[in-house]
């Protein structure tokens, strides 16, 4: 699209559609992926290596007597496939002859329109970020799927240990923490029936039969915990709707957080953003004397980022529940 006539950024609706929040709750593409603002539409990651990995028997940080300087360790650093931020979203349009008529029975078609498309791009960006984030193939050595008694949704299981487990390997691997938890909402509801969280609730919070994302925080020892509770449906349009959970049967355990730089980031997931850009921008457009378009925009990218020594930040379960 060149120089399309009457172009305008509509902050009004812009502002409008992030009025709808609290009905587009239920998606977390954002916050599992935190944004990172970059300057420029490419980049590359700075991968450290040698002296920082801290091999045996290591450097003394002693100086010796006579010793002009402390001990020099062998460090290179060099440049990996970083992050390639595309203008990307949706558009719907708007005939004149409608507007007047809707506006006739009171309807504001361009609101109602923005709200159609706000929730038609959000679904589409949990696509995306859930295809990233729960991909197991990108996860390598950092993931195993349950089975049998080990799921949640089963009285064998022992979710508290299998956050354990995870966390010891990411430790392992990279030598942080993982401390947020994100999950499809099919597992978030086995972990409020399960028993042993159930026994969490009744010890710390003395509640009997009833959890909140608190407790499972808690039981799980983590600090941030996500629900993908967002619906889409795969059949073709037309066909008969074929709804079902964006973010299926996973748990993925993480280091999830806005790093201080692109170039090094820190996080598992990493949204990198375009500097001075707006997240959902709507802008307005004249495509002819009787219609115009509405397009929702964003620029940014959802990365999966790997540490330099190779591994990620994260671990993954899959097939969590039956």
């Amino acid at each position: 699209m060149t120089n399309p006539y009457g172009f305008t950024q509509d902050v009004l609706l812009t502002n409008y559609a992030r009025l709808l929040g609290p009905q587009l709750g239920d998606f977390i593409a954002e916050d599992v992926f935190p944004a990172i603002d970059v300057s420029t539409k490419t980049g590359n990651f700075h991968d450290v290596g040698g002296g920082f990995y801290a091999a045996s028997p290591g450097s003394k940080m002693v100086i010796a007597d006579g010793q002009p300087a402390p001990n020099v360790i062998d460090v290179t650093i060099s440049k990996v496939a970083g992050w390639n931020v595309d203008e990307s979203g949706l558009g719907v349009q708007v005939k004149t002859s409608s507007e007047e008529y809707a506006r006739g029975n009171g309807l504001d078609l361009e609101q109602a329109k923005t709200a159609v498309l706000a929730r038609a791009t959000k679904i589409i960006r949990e696509r995306i970020a859930a295809g990233l984030a729960f991909a197991t193939g990108s996860f390598t050595s950092q993931t195993s799927a349950l089975a049998g008694g080990d799921r949640w949704d089963t009285s064998t299981s022992n979710p508290s240990e299998d956050s354990q487990t995870a966390k010891d390997n990411v430790i392992q691997a990279t030598g942080e923490e993982p401390r947020s938890l994100a999950v499809g909402y099919e597992v978030h509801k086995a972990l409020r029936t399960h028993a042993q969280i159930l026994e969490y609730a009744s010890r710390t919070a003395r509640r009997v039969g009833v959890t909140t994302d608190e407790d499972i925080r808690g039981a799980l020892d983590v600090d941030d915990y996500f629900v993908g509770r967002a619906v889409a449906n795969s059949a073709v349009e037309g066909q008969t709707a074929s709804r079902a959970y964006i973010w299926g049967k996973f748990a993925m355990f993480g280091t999830l957080r806005s790093t201080p730089t692109p170039m090094t980031p820190g996080s598992l997931c990493q949204r990198f953003r375009l500097r001075g850009s707006m997240d959902g921008a709507i802008n307005k457009w004249v495509v002819s004397p009787y219609m115009r378009q509405i397009d929702m925009v964003w620029n940014d990218q959802f990365v999966l980022v790997t540490a330099s020594s190779g591994q990620r930040q994260g671990y993954l379960y899959s097939t969590v529940v039956s």
